[in-house]
């Protein structure tokens, strides 16, 4: 018979696979239409405002669903102390990895992704903030190798090489040619930063579960550490007059539709989905899914926004994802046994 490197045979592996595939593929089909949520959101509120709003209610949502699911439903261990502590709600050790997720995950994403989308080119703002965000596999893959010790082998070195060069055009080229400089270069420059985060984030969250931290409550105090550290900025912009955070009360039923969804929906309840992804499986490996991510969200602004993007933001989308997609190629390694 033959084994995997792991020690597991395929077939009691596969059910595992078969599962974290379908919840990976589903995460990323519904993280998709976050941007077209995020452009939707953005016309009636403004930035800082919109990622305090999202960290808030979550952790409210979030706490709610804890005590509910404890009191009402017989889930103890949502609120069980033991459980708290590993997602870190005490403890220095548990404390500053906590509060490094929310900042990674929650704070500087919101923070960049938000204002880079109201500064980039508003024809083409969810499908290419969605592009650019597509190389955060390669930045994962890098960290995967030097904190991880994970395996950096000739496919991700190939991918790497490809995908970097078309995020640089993809950060660069916009509807007056390439450019160093303007406002939606900075934007998409803050949507790479956004990339870079993430793939921290991921590193930081994949550590937390592998210590015993269960995904939801990992989401729920990443929501509350992430209000915290929003609050400061958001007050800031309202005291200077950059934002008028009242601006929400006068959108309408679509706006509020749209911020619940992308907060409550993405950023809660898929987001603990993904966790438990990320928990099944190799990080760098994990990420492969992100991949898909500019793809699913490509077709949402095509169909909702009518978006549309040039033809060289189309090819050099097209060599990242190749890029990112040849990294992700694993050579079979297999022991035969007697």
């Amino acid at each position: 018979m033959y084994m995997n490197a792991g020690g597991e045979t395929p077939e009691r592996s596969s059910g595992g696979v078969a599962t974290m595939t379908l919840l990976a593929l589903s995460c990323m089909l519904l993280f998709g239409t976050s941007f077209w949520g995020l452009v939707v959101v953005l016309r009636d509120v403004p930035p800082v405002t919109l990622g305090l709003l999202r960290a808030l209610l979550v952790a409210v949502f979030m706490t709610g669903v804890l005590f509910a699911g404890s009191r009402f439903l017989g889930h103890s261990w949502m609120t069980r102390r033991s459980n708290l502590i590993k997602a870190g709600i005490r403890g220095k050790r548990g404390l500053l990895m906590a509060v490094s997720i929310a900042l990674f995950s929650t704070a500087l994403p919101n923070l960049f992704q938000n204002v880079g989308m109201t500064l980039m080119d508003p024809s083409s703002t969810s499908s290419l903030t969605a592009l650019i965000q597509g190389i955060s596999p390669v930045f994962t893959i890098i960290l995967a190798f030097v904190f991880l010790r994970e395996r950096m082998g000739p496919y991700k070195i190939v991918g790497l090489l490809i995908a970097i060069p078309a995020t640089i055009v993809l950060t660069t080229y916009g509807a007056d040619g390439f450019r160093f400089d303007g406002t939606h270069t900075i934007g998409a420059l803050f949507n790479l930063l956004t990339a870079v985060s993430y793939s921290i984030s991921g590193l930081l969250i994949k550590t937390a579960l592998n210590r015993g931290a269960r995904p939801i409550n990992l989401v729920t105090v990443n929501a509350m550490y992430g209000l915290l550290l929003l609050l400061p900025p958001a007050v800031i912009s309202w005291a200077v007059g950059w934002e008028d955070p009242t601006s929400l009360f006068s959108s309408d039923i679509g706006t509020w539709l749209a911020l619940f969804y992308v907060s409550v929906g993405l950023y809660g309840i898929t987001a603990v989905i993904w966790y438990r992804v990320i928990r099944m499986g190799e990080l760098s490996r994990v990420t492969f899914f992100v991949f898909l991510l500019p793809v699913f969200s490509y077709i949402v602004g095509y169909v909702l926004l009518d978006e549309r993007l040039g033809t060289v933001q189309l090819m050099a989308g097209a060599v990242l994802l190749a890029g990112v997609g040849i990294s992700q190629i694993r050579r079979k390694e297999v022991i035969k046994t007697s």
